[in-house]
C-alpha cells in the first residue's frame, strides 16, 4: 500500500429544464404517479430542492423527514430566506416552513410559554390553504413523527387526536438521506409506506439516498404491491463546462489524498502552503473546514488549534467551532474561537468541527482536511461538502493507522482505490465507497420470514420493527374504524408481533404487561440518546457536554454535582471550561441501562453495546427455573421472541422526551 493515494473526482452536472431548472429526477419526485418512489443521486444534486419548489409553486404540502435537528434546521433557514427573496416578509415565510424538532420546540415554548406543542403541530398539518403559492413543508426528525403518530391524547376541544390521516391528507411524504438509516427509522418508514400504499388519493411516499439501495425488497416483504413502487436514479454527467453545456454543476474538480500520518497538527503543517492559498481564494471557495472523528479530541486540541491558526493571521472572530458540547450555547466567544448554534457557518474562514457538520451545516469550502469518518456514509458526506456548485477543490484525508486498524471498511477502500486510475467519476467513486452500505439493504424475501433472530442485515429486524411500529398505531389508535382499517390492512409481520403481544396479554401477569406497555413505548423512541451534562465554570459560564465525556473524567466525577429542575445533570467545576475541555476523557467507560424481564418483574443491568444478546442469554438462563408456572413460561417465551425479531429491549426506566427520543439517566 502506498504511503499516500492522490485521485481526482472530476466536475459533474445534472441534465437541467431550461423552464424549471429541474433535472429529470427531480421532475420525477413532483410528478411520477407512484405511491411510493426510490429515488437517488449523489450529494449536491438539490433532491430536497424539488420538494422545496413544489411548495412554493405548486403548493404542495409536504412533511420531509430528515436524520438530525440541525439539518432540520439548516433546510428550514435556507428555505424562510429563498421565500424572502421572493418578497415574501418573515412571518409569512415562517407560516410555510415548520420544524418539528425538540429544539423547536423548547425555542418555540421559551417564547411563548403557554404554547401547547401538540396542539400548533395538529394545526400544522392540518392546515388548508387554497392558493398556489400557499404550500408547506413540515421538516421534522422521525422522533417528532412517531411521538405524533404514537402518543394522541383524546382532546376536550372537539378536535381529533393526532392520527396517521393527517399524514395521508399531505401531498408528499419524504424521508430524505435514507441510506443513513437504521432498523427502527427503517421500521417506521415501512409501515407509514405500507399504510399510504393501501389508501385511496393518499399521499406519495418518496425514500431519497445518495446512492441506489435495495429497499423494495423490504417494502414488497412488509405488504407493499409491487406496481405501486417506482426506482430511479439522477443522471449523472461527468464532464467540463462545455461538454456539460446547459447542465447544472454540482462539484468542480476535487482533487482528493488520504494519506497517513501523526495528527492533524502534523496535516495542518504539511498543507500550511495549501491552507494558505484557500484562504486567499476570491471566490466562494475561501473557506477551509476541518472534521475531526471525535469530539473529545477535538476539545483537547482547541487551544492548540486556536494557537497554530493565529499564527498564519485567522482570529478568534474567523474561526468557527462547530460540535455537539459547543453547540450547547447560542453564540460566543470562548477565548480560543467563535461558538454556538446560531451562527452562520459561511461567515467564518475557519471550521473546526466533528460529523455534526456533515448533514445540516451550510458552508462553502474550497478545502477540507479531514479524519475519514466512523463510517462509509460520513466518507461520502464529507467530501460531498467541498467544491460546491461549480468550484475546484481539495479534501485531505488523514487515515492513521489506528484508523485503519479500527474500521475494516477503510483497509477495504483503500485497497481497492489503489487498484483505480487517477480520475475516479462520481459514480464509481460512491459506488466503491457505499458498496458496503448496498449490501447492508441486500436482503431476499424468504431471509425477511426468518424468525430466528440471527439476522446479517439490518432490514431483517427492521421489517418487525415495523409490525412493532404498525402495532402499536393500532393500540394507540382511539377511534374504532381507524383501527378496524388498519387491522384489515395489517402486514404478516405486525400479525404475527401483533400474536406475540397478545401472549404476553394472555397469561395475566401484571409484570407480563408492565414488560409489554415498556416495549410498545420503544416504537417511539427511535434511538437510545444519552444525556447532556452542564458544566458551570467559576465564571458562571454553561456548557454541556456528552454523558460518556463526562463519565469518563475523574476530576468531573469528584467534582459538586446537582439534579437541576430540567432533571439534568449539572456540574461545578472550579477552573475555567476551556481548561476543563482540554482535560476531558481519560477513563474507560461502558453506559448500562437496567432491563425489565417479563416473568416476575426482575431487572437487571447490561452494558448498553451488545444489550440484546446479554438479556437474551439471561432470558434463556430463567426459562430453566423448574417453579416457573405456565403464566411465566410463556411470558418468557413471547419476551424472547420480540426481542429476538426486532433486536429492542425495553428499559426498566419510562422517561421520555417531546419527539420520541429516549433520555436514559
Amino acid at each position: 500500500m502506498k504511503e499516500a493515494l492522490d485521485f481526482t473526482i472530476p466536475r459533474h452536472a445534472v441534465p437541467s429544464d431550461p423552464a424549471s431548472g429541474l433535472s429529470p429526477l427531480q421532475a420525477r419526485m413532483l410528478d411520477d404517479p407512484a405511491k411510493v418512489r426510490i429515488f437517488s443521486a449523489p450529494t449536491g444534486a438539490g433532491k430536497s430542492y424539488a420538494f422545496q419548489k413544489g411548495m412554493r409553486e405548486r403548493g404542495d404540502r409536504i412533511l420531509f423527514i430528515v436524520p438530525t435537528r440541525r439539518l432540520a434546521q439548516n433546510l428550514s433557514e435556507g428555505l424562510v430566506s429563498d421565500l424572502m427573496r421572493e418578497g415574501m416578509d418573515r412571518a409569512a415565510a415562517e407560516s410555510q416552513v415548520m420544524v418539528w424538532t425538540s429544539d423547536a420546540r423548547m425555542k418555540q415554548e421559551e417564547q411563548n410559554p403557554g404554547l401547547k406543542t401538540r396542539d400548533l403541530r395538529i394545526a400544522q398539518a392540518r392546515a388548508e390553504r387554497g392558493g398556489a403559492r400557499d404550500g408547506f413543508m413540515i421538516i421534522a426528525t422521525p422522533e417528532s413523527v412517531a411521538w405524533y403518530l404514537l402518543n394522541p391524547a383524546l382532546r376536550k376541544d372537539g378536535q381529533d387526536p393526532e392520527n396517521i390521516l393527517d399524514l395521508l391528507r399531505l401531498t408528499h411524504v419524504v424521508f430524505d438521506e435514507f441510506h443513513t438509516i437504521d432498523a427502527r427509522g427503517m421500521g417506521l418508514s415501512c409501515a407509514l409506506a405500507t399504510i399510504t400504499a393501501q389508501a385511496i388519493g393518499a399521499a406519495k411516499i418518496t425514500f431519497l439516498s445518495a446512492t441506489p439501495i435495495d429497499v423494495k425488497t423490504t417494502l414488497t416483504s412488509f405488504g407493499i404491491p409491487e406496481d405501486v413502487i417506482a426506482i430511479a436514479e439522477e443522471v449523472v454527467v461527468t464532464g467540463d463546462p462545455e461538454e456539460t453545456a446547459g447542465m447544472r454543476a454540482i462539484h468542480g474538480d476535487v482533487e482528493v489524498r488520504i494519506e497517513t500520518g501523526d495528527g492533524f497538527f502534523d496535516a495542518l503543517n504539511t498543507h500550511r502552503a495549501l491552507i494558505l492559498s484557500t484562504m486567499a481564494r476570491e471566490d466562494d471557495g475561501a473557506q477551509v473546514v476541518l472534521i475531526y472523528d471525535s469530539v473529545r479530541q477535538l476539545l483537547h486540541d482547541k487551544l492548540q488549534l486556536a494557537e497554530w491558526f493565529e499564527g498564519i493571521g485567522v482570529g478568534p472572530d474567523q474561526r468557527l467551532a462547530v460540535n455537539s458540547s459547543d453547540d450547547s450555547v447560542s453564540r460566543e466567544m470562548d477565548g480560543l474561537f467563535t461558538i454556538g448554534r446560531n451562527t452562520d457557518p459561511r461567515g467564518f474562514k475557519v471550521l473546526v468541527a466533528t460529523s455534526s457538520i456533515e448533514m445540516g451545516v451550510t458552508f462553502k469550502a474550497g478545502l477540507i482536511i479531514m479524519e475519514p469518518g466512523h463510517d462509509a456514509c460520513s466518507l461520502v458526506q464529507r467530501i460531498g461538502r467541498v467544491a460546491r456548485g461549480d468550484l475546484p477543490g481539495t479534501v485531505v484525508v488523514q487515515a492513521s493507522q489506528r484508523a485503519m486498524d479500527r474500521h475494516g471498511w477503510l483497509r477495504k477502500l483503500r485497497m481497492e482505490l489503489d487498484g483505480e486510475p487517477p480520475v475516479i467519476p462520481i459514480d464509481r467513486f460512491n459506488g466503491l465507497v457505499l458498496r458496503a452500505v448496498r449490501q447492508g439493504f441486500d436482503v431476499t424475501p424468504a431471509s425477511l420470514d426468518d424468525e430466528r433472530g440471527s439476522f446479517r442485515r439490518m432490514p431483517q429486524s427492521a421489517i418487525w420493527v415495523a409490525g412493532l411500529f404498525w402495532a402499536a398505531l393500532e393500540k394507540k389508535t382511539h377511534y374504532k374504524g381507524m383501527r378496524d382499517t388498519l387491522r384489515s390492512f395489517r402486514p404478516r409481520h405486525a400479525a404475527r408481533i401483533g400474536a406475540l403481544l397478545g401472549d404476553l396479554e394472555r397469561t395475566n401477569l401484571d409484570t407480563a404487561r408492565t414488560w409489554l406497555r415498556a416495549f410498545l413505548d420503544e416504537a417511539k423512541r427511535l434511538r437510545v440518546i444519552l444525556p447532556k451534562v452542564t458544566l458551570v465554570d467559576p465564571f458562571g459560564r454553561r456548557k454541556q457536554i456528552p454523558w460518556l465525556l463526562y463519565a469518563s473524567t475523574e476530576d468531573l466525577l469528584r467534582s459538586p454535582a446537582r439534579i437541576n429542575p430540567d432533571g439534568a445533570i449539572e456540574v461545578q467545576v472550579d477552573r475555567p471550561l476551556i481548561e476543563v475541555e482540554g482535560a476531558l476523557g481519560g477513563r474507560f467507560v461502558q453506559r448500562t441501562e437496567e432491563a425489565l424481564f417479563p416473568h416476575t418483574g426482575r431487572r437487571m443491568t447490561f452494558e448498553l453495546l451488545g444489550m440484546k444478546e446479554a438479556w437474551l442469554r439471561a432470558a434463556g438462563a430463567e426459562m430453566n427455573d423448574p417453579a416457573l408456572s405456565g403464566a411465566q413460561e410463556s411470558a418468557l417465551h413471547a419476551a424472547s421472541t420480540l426481542v429476538r425479531l426486532t433486536g429492542i429491549v425495553p428499559f426498566a426506566q419510562e422517561e421520555g422526551l417531546m419527539d420520541g427520543a429516549a433520555l436514559i439517566f
